[in-house]
Order: structure tokens, then sequence, then C-alpha cells
């Protein structure tokens, strides 16, 4: 796992200047994406060191355009916040956390100087669309994964969770 999320952190903003950016339809924020796949899967100490490590490799790659950390501190905020919440339902978590990491970069970029609204508002509802998408069939799959992987009771109690110890 430690490799993945290593592959994870940085190809993230690779793909993202190399691939999305470049793209006339636009795309998904990949790197805000990655950040909640780890979060929903690793919970949120880990949501948070990748949002931080994958938020400073963003911030460098070229073109490097605005405030070094922005994008970091965002998306730490971002993970802490879905891996403290992956408990739920996975799939509104992930587009929920896909939405906020997309708008706070938006906000943050806005507070800081680094870009104005009239060039953040524009680009902003395409990217919002693909990543929530996006974000959203990440949840479905974790969630599909974390329901495999829990056991089944094989003698169910009506009225008792699944989370209760079974009394003998």
């Amino acid at each position: 796992m430690g490799l993945v999320v290593l592959v994870l952190v940085f190809a993230a903003p690779l793909l993202q200047v190399l691939l999305v950016n470049r793209s006339p339809w636009g795309g998904p924020d990949l790197v805000t994406l990655a950040v909640v796949w780890l979060a929903l899967a690793r919970g949120p100490v880990w949501g948070c060191v990748a949002g931080l490590v994958a938020g400073l490799a963003a911030d460098v790659t070229p073109p490097a355009d605005g405030t070094v950390g922005r994008t970091a501190l965002v998306l730490s905020i971002v993970g802490l916040l879905v891996g403290h919440w992956r408990e739920g339902r996975p799939f509104p978590v992930a587009a929920a956390g896909a939405a906020m990491g997309v708008l706070l970069q938006a906000a943050a970029a806005v507070a800081l100087g680094d870009a104005s609204w009239t060039g953040v508002v524009p680009e902003l509802p395409r990217t919002l669309g693909w990543t929530v998408a996006l974000g959203a069939a990440v949840g479905a799959a974790v969630g599909a994964a974390r329901a495999r992987r829990r056991p089944r009771d094989p003698w169910p109690v009506p009225g008792r969770s699944a989370a209760e110890p079974r009394r003998v």
C-alpha cells in the first residue's frame, strides 16, 4: 500500500499538468481525487499527510503560478475531513470532499490574490462537475470494496447491529 500511496501522491500532479490541464474540454482535479481516495481508504491521518505532500507537489510543479503551500493547506484540510467522515456512506462523502477541494482551492486563490474571480469562475463549473462525478465514482468503488471486506454475520439477530458483539 505504501508504494501505491507514493505513486498516487507524486503522479497525480504530473498527470494533472501533462494531460488534464492541456485538454480543451477541461477535466477533473486529479490531485484532489487522489487525496480523497487515500483519505477514504486509509483514514484522516493518511488523508491529511497525503493532502500536504500532494498539495506541495502540485504547488511546485511547473507552471507554478501561485503561493506555495496554498494547495497543500487546502488538500490537507480536505484529506483530514474526508478521513473523519469516511465511516458514513463513502459515495456522498467522496463527492462532498471533491467539491470542497475544488471550491476551497478557488477561494484560496482569490483570497491570496493569486487569481481574480473573473479568472476563476468561468473554469469552475467544468472542473467542479468532472471532479465531483469522479469523486462519487471513487466513493462508490471504495464503498463496494469495503463492503466486500466486511465479514458477514452468519446468524443475524433482529434488532442488533452488526458492530455490536454477540453475547453467548
